[in-house]
C-alpha cells in the first residue's frame, strides 16, 4: 500500500474513531492550520512506519545528532551571552529572562545528550508519536481510540514491528513520552521529513505557521 492509499484509509479510521472530528473542523474548533500541522505529524509517522529497521536506526542516529547539536549550540550561545554585561546592555536584554532561556535549552540538551549516550535504541518515530499524543490530548480525544488509530496506522504501513505492539504497550510508551520527553518546535525544520531547506526558504510564512501551531501544543 502506497502513502496515498495509507492516508486515504487513515482518514476513514479517523472519522470512525472520532465522529465529532468533522464538526470540529467545520466550526473552526480545529483550524485549517492546526489540521495541516496534524497532517504533518501523520505523514511523518507513515514515513517512520514504512522504512526498513536498518534505515530506521540510521535515521534515528541522524535525527538524534541533529537535535543534540541544535540544543548544544543554543544553550552555548545563551551561556556565553550571560557572561557579557556589555552585550546584555547594548541589546537591552533582561538578564533574568536570558538566564531562564539558557536553562530551558540546557535542560533539553541534557535530556537528548542522555538519550544519545543510552544503550536503549532511539527510534525516530518517538518524536512524532509524542507530537501526536499532545495533539490528541489538547482536543481531549478518546485515549483508547488514539491508540487504536496508531495500531491501524502501523498495520496499514506494514510496519515490521506491528506484531510486537498492542494498546497496553502503547499506553506505557505514551506515559513515558509525555512525562519525560523534552522538545521544542525549533527543531521541527531539522527533523520533519516534509520540510527541506528550500521549502523553508520559499514558504517562510507556512513555516512560521507550523511552528506557531507546534508551540501551542507543546507549551
Amino acid at each position: 500500500m502506497n502513502h496515498r492509499q495509507i492516508v486515504k484509509e487513515l482518514r476513514l479510521k479517523l472519522r470512525e474513531y472520532f465522529p465529532d472530528l468533522q464538526l470540529m473542523i467545520d466550526d473552526w474548533t480545529i483550524t485549517k492550520n492546526d489540521w495541516k500541522y496534524f497532517g504533518m505529524i501523520q505523514f511523518n509517522l507513515i514515513k517512520c512506519f514504512t522504512i526498513t529497521p536498518e534505515k530506521a536506526i540510521r535515521d534515528s542516529k541522524t535525527q538524534l545528532n541533529k537535535i543534540v547539536k541544535f540544543y548544544q549550540l543554543e544553550s552555548r550561545v545563551r551561556k556565553n551571552s550571560l557572561k557579557s554585561e556589555l552585550f546584555i546592555s547594548e541589546n537591552s536584554i533582561d538578564p533574568k529572562s536570558l538566564a531562564e532561556r539558557f536553562q530551558y535549552f540546557q535542560d533539553i540538551f541534557d535530556y537528548w545528550s542522555f538519550r544519545k549516550s543510552s544503550n536503549k535504541r532511539y527510534m525516530n518515530y518517538e518524536v512524532f508519536l509524542f507530537l501526536y499524543y499532545k495533539w490528541m490530548n489538547n482536543y481531549e480525544f478518546d485515549e483508547e481510540n488514539s491508540f487504536k488509530l496508531i495500531l491501524d496506522l502501523m498495520e496499514l504501513s506494514d510496519y515490521y514491528a506491528y506484531r510486537y505492539n498492542n494498546i497496553d504497550k502503547l499506553k506505557s510508551e505514551r506515559l513515558s513520552l509525555l512525562e519525560h520527553m523534552k522538545i521544542s518546535s525549533h527543531v521541527l525544520p531539522l527533523i520533519d521529513q516534509t520540510i527541506n531547506q528550500q521549502t523553508i526558504k520559499n514558504n517562510k510564512t507556512d513555516m512560521d505557521v507550523l511552528l506557531k501551531e507546534a508551540n501551542e501544543h507543546l507549551n
